[in-house]
């Protein structure tokens, strides 16, 4: 497995693909970190800063995400790789827990723009206004003029982002099994993962504000209120809670993803 690993990230090392993908998730993460500075300081209206919304994690990071699975596994499925590792010594749960394990690497390494903005605005604390998108990050920004500075809320802060890069590979594991029942249509991954991404966290929002059992249900989901409103007031209980949810999520689709995997016929 070490060795597939070592395989694909050489690979994703030498693909432009996975490097323009990273530059324009930081182009995005600068920018709705300036669009919250600019309407603290009353030069852009918050009109204007929820259009900017859309450049956000909540949307960027399921995105990328979807086109980091379809890239990951139907690339391979299409260049032959996962057939070759096949026919070696690899078997079905290897390759499939190997490219988790690359996958969610991957999205975490997606995830750093936005992190890094959201810590080094914390440690510039140059002013930044609530935040104007439902992100950890951008309350991060906010949270910069809100808590004083000190060593204990920035490692919090820190393993906040971590237990965000978590959630998000959560989030879209199932675009993970979609990719290998697919295999070599990427562009279809890509484009139905990002629907559902978009369609789970719509519904998410609107049947938690059904009632409080339909939102204590959501709660127990990786599109739960308790990932999104992660801060410096949040107890260490919550942050379990978010982080054994999405690992239960990521296994769960790893070994859904396995037992697709397992009765597909390889040609």
């Amino acid at each position: 497995m070490i060795n597939l690993i070592k395989a694909d990230f050489y690979k994703i090392h030498r693909s432009a693909i996975y490097k323009v993908l990273f530059l324009i998730l930081t182009a995005c993460a600068v920018t709705t970190a300036l669009v919250s500075h600019f309407v603290s300081t009353g030069d852009i209206d918050m009109a204007t800063a929820s259009t900017a919304a859309l450049l956000s994690d909540v949307v960027m990071m399921n995105l990328a995400s979807c086109i980091v699975a379809g890239q990951l596994v139907c690339g391979d499925f299409e260049n032959k790789l996962i057939q070759s590792a096949l026919t070696g010594t690899c078997g079905r749960f290897t390759v499939v827990c190997g490219k988790m394990i690359t996958y969610s690497l991957l999205v975490g390494v997606m995830t750093l723009p936005y992190a890094l903005s959201a810590i080094i605005g914390y440690v510039l604390n140059a002013g930044f206004c609530a935040p104007y998108s439902a992100s950890v990050y951008l309350k991060i920004l906010f949270e910069s003029t809100t808590v004083d500075f000190s060593a204990q809320a920035l490692l919090k802060y820190f393993l906040i982002t971590a237990i965000m890069a978590l959630t998000y590979t959560s989030q879209t594991a199932f675009v993970f099994t979609l990719a290998f029942a697919v295999k070599t249509k990427s562009l279809i991954v890509t484009t139905i993962g990002f629907i559902a991404c978009v369609f789970f966290g719509m519904t998410s929002s609107m049947i938690a504000g059904v009632s409080d059992t339909a939102k204590n249900v959501i709660s127990w989901t990786p599109f739960g209120a308790d990932a999104y409103n992660m801060g410096n007031d949040t107890e260490i209980g919550t942050m379990i809670k978010v982080i054994g949810i999405a690992l239960v999520y990521i296994i769960a689709f790893t070994y859904i993803t396995y037992l697709t995997f397992r009765k597909t016929e390889i040609k």
